[in-house]
């Protein structure tokens, strides 16, 4: 920037106030004269907008160069000059001297000192040339040279003084032009730095950027490599879970498996033992046929003691032996019940074994989810019939403790039986006397030989009803036995599965 530029703007605003002061002291003239009936008002006026001419036609075209400063300043001191020239012979025309002051002050705003001394020479010349030449035109009387002095010197002070302001002003406007241009200089370079330091900062940002995505990348990566990581133990520990399921699986197999052969072994016996009982059954329920119709004939026999003594005795004696036949009989029933309450008591054992093994082939089911939902059904229908064969075996024992009690009374008639054919053969003399109370013991033979009859019949039922319930434990076994293959099929999938899904999430 330029130094004098500030200066030339003040100037060119001084200018243009100067040219209006010019312009509204045309009319001023006009009026003043036409209001003191000066007879050169018109000429006042005419010769205001004449001055006022050059200086405006410059100061529209910007010109503030020195010789159009030097213009205004003439022009500033010729209008003053006018109103003591048209208040000539007035009182007020030596008032009219104070207007060279206020042009000569007004200079000020050209900053110019030579203006300043242009217009103070300008005064002086007019005071002194019309003070001799035309003295009217200056003073109201007579020319008077000491007074122009006066005039001078005060002209004089005013202008050192105005010359040291307007010095003042310019140095300080040149001060602050280059101050401002430091300034500027110093913002230029301020903003150079600012545009350097965004320059700095976008590829900080790209760098940082750049950085932030390097990052994201490794954290990406490292992200990946701990799922992966992740991956990996849960695989192991999925294995190692799902190992020991599956084995547990396995192992629970094997056991069903071995405890199906077992039990199809125990039923096979328990099943033999039961025909055996049966069969048992069917000849104890012979021998008492046997023993009715011997008692029945007995009976006759007795009738016919009367007759013969000697009969009577043959006949007791082979009632005795008759009797004596059947204790073996009754004994084997006794064992046969014996045997049959131990088969019971296993069916017991086996059945509380399958509720146990079923309880925990459940809680196995429920622990390992819904993959072995259909084992899970299977241990339930395997409770379900340990817990029928228990109620079975329960009732099969009731029974069996009734013939075995009407084992016990049979003997104990058969022992009676003895007795009295011992009777009858120690004293065959005294049979007669007697025979009413051997028709009475033989009466009471035929009830006990019918009760017997009829405890061999209910005994008889039960074993069938064994029978039917060891059918029906072979029909459970063989359900298990289906449940137990499925359970290894199921197994060995679920392990294949597992293996799949372990390469697969490791893989990933």
């Amino acid at each position: 920037m330029n130094v004098e530029r500030p200066m030339e703007t003040i100037r060119l605003a001084g200018g243009r106030m100067l040219m209006w002061l010019f312009w509204l002291n045309v009319p001023a003239l006009m009026l003043i004269g036409w209001w003191l009936k000066a007879p050169d008002a018109e000429v006042g006026a005419l010769a205001a907008a004449l001055l006022a001419l050059l200086p405006t036609h410059m100061v529209r075209q910007r010109d503030i160069s020195a010789p159009a400063r030097m213009t205004l300043a003439v022009t500033s001191v010729a209008i003053p000059a006018l109103y003591v020239f048209l208040l000539r012979g007035h009182g007020w025309q030596m008032d009219m001297h104070m207007g060279f002051f206020a042009a000569l002050a007004a200079q000020t705003v050209l900053l110019d000192r030579r203006a300043l001394l242009v217009a103070a020479g300008v005064t002086a010349l007019h005071h002194l040339i019309l003070n001799y030449s035309y003295p009217a035109w200056v003073f109201a009387s007579e020319g008077d040279l000491p007074r122009v002095l006066v005039h001078a010197l005060i002209v004089v002070i005013q202008t050192l003084m105005l010359w040291w302001i307007v010095t003042l002003l310019t140095q300080t406007i040149r001060l602050q032009t280059e101050e401002r241009q430091r300034s500027e200089g110093l913002r230029k370079e301020a903003d150079a730095a600012k545009e350097r330091a965004e320059v700095a900062l976008a590829e900080l940002e790209r760098a940082q950027t750049i950085a932030t995505r390097q990052r994201a990348i490794e954290e990406a990566a490292r992200r990946a490599e701990e799922a992966s990581e992740r991956r990996r133990l849960v695989a192991d520990a999925l294995e190692a879970r799902l190992g020991a399921v599956v084995g547990d699986l396995g192992q629970l197999a094997g056991q069903l498996s071995a405890s199906k052969q077992w039990l199809f072994d125990l039923l096979d016996r328990t099943t033999q033992r039961s025909a055996e009982l049966r069969k048992a059954h069917a000849r104890a329920d012979g021998d008492v046929r046997a023993v009715a119709q011997d008692t029945e004939k007995l009976a006759i026999s007795i009738n016919g003691v009367g007759g013969s003594a000697s009969h009577t005795r043959d006949n007791a004696l082979r009632g005795a032996m008759a009797t004596r036949a059947l204790t073996p009989e009754v004994d084997m029933l006794s064992a046969t019940v014996d045997s049959a309450s131990s088969i019971v008591a296993l069916i017991s054992q086996i059945a509380a074994q399958s509720r146990t093994l079923s309880l925990n082939a459940g809680i196995e089911a429920a622990r390992s989810g819904s993959e072995v939902r259909g084992f899970a059904v299977v241990a339930s229908e395997m409770k379900s019939l340990a817990a029928q064969t228990a109620e079975a075996t329960r009732q099969i024992d009731i029974y069996l403790q009734d013939i075995r009690r009407a084992a016990d009374s049979v003997s104990g008639a058969i022992d009676v039986a003895t007795q009295s054919a011992d009777t009858i053969d120690r004293s065959t003399a005294g049979i007669v006397d007697h025979v009413a109370e051997q028709i009475r013991a033989t009466g009471e033979i035929a009830a006990a030989t019918e009760e017997m009859a009829r405890h061999i019949a209910e005994a008889a039922s039960q074993a069938e009803a064994l029978s039917l319930a060891l059918a029906e434990a072979q029909s459970a076994m063989g359900e298990t036995d289906a449940a137990a293959t499925a359970l290894s099929s199921r197994s060995q999938e679920l392990q294949e599965t597992v293996r799949n899904v372990l390469e697969e999430l490791r893989a990933v």
